[in-house]
Order: structure tokens, then sequence, then C-alpha cells
């Protein structure tokens, strides 16, 4: 889903679903790089349901966002609030502001 010139795929939703990209941004604003474990996040050639802590429904909608005690910081994104069929978040002990 990274832009690669001249060829992006980042807004194409068959290659790239808007979750993923709603994630990466959630990831990238939460400090995901220093993460306990951001196992999968970000990797180009898996599902973002494939990510540590993320789970989602049969049509890969994200529906739980599991990171508590993670080593996240920085600030919560408002990409969150644009995961439609998310159901249920747990960020507890986590630096997050926001």
């Amino acid at each position: 889903c990274n832009n690669v010139r001249g060829f992006d795929l980042f807004h194409d939703p068959t290659w790239c679903p808007p979750e993923r990209n709603l994630l990466r941004k959630f990831y990238f604003e939460a400090k995901g790089q220093e993460w306990t474990n951001s196992t999968g996040w970000v990797g180009e050639y898996n599902s973002h349901c494939a990510w540590h802590g993320v789970d989602c429904n049969e049509e890969g909608q994200v529906i739980n966002l599991t990171l508590g005690n993670g080593g996240l910081s920085g600030r919560i994104s408002d990409a969150i609030c644009k995961l439609t069929s998310l159901r249920s978040v747990d960020l507890h002990d986590n630096d997050l502001k926001g």
C-alpha cells in the first residue's frame, strides 16, 4: 500500500482497504515502531486482520482493537473513529494522549 513513484495503490480499495490505511495512521501517530509487540503491523504482504491486536469480521472490517499495556505513546489518532464496525477498543496502561 505504500506509494511507489508512478504507481500508487494507497487509494485503491481493492489492493489497500481503507481500514488498513486508517490503522496505519493510528500506528504512526501512536509511535508504533516503539510498541512492545507490533507483529505484522504495516507489513506490505499481510492482511491488516492478521496484525497483532486487530480482530476483523468476515468482511475484513475491524471489530476489536486490543493493544493494552503495549508501549503505545503519542496521541490517539482520530482514524479510530472512522473504523465503522469497531465494537471494542482496549488501550489500557499505555501513554496515549488525545
